[in-house]
């Protein structure tokens, strides 16, 4: 492990409003008594099961074990919980322990509408100067923000994502197209020109799945556009320099650009641009010939500078809060 602090103890490292702290409690009882069931699994990038312990909790203080996959360096929840669990915590559980809320709110709505600014400000070099007939994809679109502000930039727009209420309160409060489920159930005409996924992809168990799903629906000349937390951003400005504050229950991987590189290389995609922050494009790949490139030095050397600095540098905003 990277240090005594990532031993499991149940104290958070973030501070919980009282819809975290109950969220919480309710996740923990689920685990300790086998109702939310784990499973171990080879590592998906490389098949190996070659790992090193990095943490045994996440940042809401909740029993997780983290692991750097020592063939390809990709960093994944190992046990973790299985499928039926997980599609439990998202109905359940997972917007009150990461947001604090019970129920969308307009705030949400315009958090994801003014992110999306960003992100169209990030790929727009590449997309054309009109948008009449081009169709936006978002997987995991939440209330729609994103969608809404693409919508108006005059696109074709359809999401899908878990959250009932979230997808109520984008069709209700801006009429959007926007359905619950899986990519894999929803049903459109068109191929589109942009899928988005936005914080989506460090959440899905079996990733190369959905991205084989992608590939086959997305036009031959269209984008992909994946944002991640960067597992390589841990500043004072993204998770205050404290990798323990960077993982979380929900995510089941932690990419790099290179290891984000690796799975989409694997999934038929090459790289357009991207950064470790990480916000990144791609495209379909024309070549068939794609070798891993194993990150496992760099992660490790880069995770063990930052619990350094973190002992040797002044105070920082988030510990001077917590």
């Amino acid at each position: 492990m990277l240090g005594p602090r990532y031993r499991y103890d149940s104290r958070p490292v973030v501070k919980l409003n009282p819809v975290q702290q109950e969220a919480k409690l309710q996740i923990e009882e689920k685990l300790k008594s086998g109702y939310y069931k784990l499973e171990e699994f080879n590592c998906f990038m490389c098949t190996q099961r070659v790992f090193d312990k990095l943490s045994e909790k996440d940042r809401f203080g909740l029993p997780v074990s983290i692991v750097i996959c020592k063939r390809c360096g990709l960093i994944q929840t190992n046990p973790r919980m299985n499928d039926g669990a997980y599609k439990e915590f998202y109905e359940k559980e997972h917007s009150t322990l990461t947001f604090g809320e019970r129920k969308a709110s307009k705030d949400m709505f315009l958090d994801q509408y003014f992110h999306a600014r960003k992100i169209h400000k990030y790929i727009r070099r590449y997309l054309p100067k009109s948008y009449d007939n081009f169709f936006v994809l978002e997987i995991g679109c939440g209330a729609g923000g994103i969608l809404a502000y693409f919508n108006d930039l005059g696109c074709r727009v359809l999401g899908c994502d878990l959250d009932g209420d979230c997808i109520e309160f984008g069709r209700s409060f801006y009429g959007l197209e926007i359905f619950k489920g899986v990519f894999a159930d929803l049903k459109f005409k068109g191929r589109p020109k942009l899928v988005i996924m936005s914080h989506i992809l460090e959440h899905l168990l079996n990733p190369e799945v959905e991205l084989s799903l992608i590939r086959n629906v997305i036009d031959s000349s269209g984008f992909l556009y994946i944002e991640v937390p960067g597992i390589r951003n841990l500043t004072h400005t993204y998770y205050d320099m404290d990798f323990l504050n960077f993982i979380r229950i929900a995510h089941t991987y932690h990419f790099s650009l290179t290891t984000l590189n690796n799975l989409l290389g694997k999934a038929g995609f090459e790289l357009i641009q991207g950064d470790e922050r990480i916000r990144s494009l791609f495209r379909l790949s024309k070549d068939k010939q794609f070798k891993i490139d194993n990150d496992y030095q760099r992660q490790i050397t880069y995770l063990k500078r930052i619990e350094f600095l973190r002992r040797v540098l002044p105070l920082t905003p988030f510990k001077i809060r917590y």
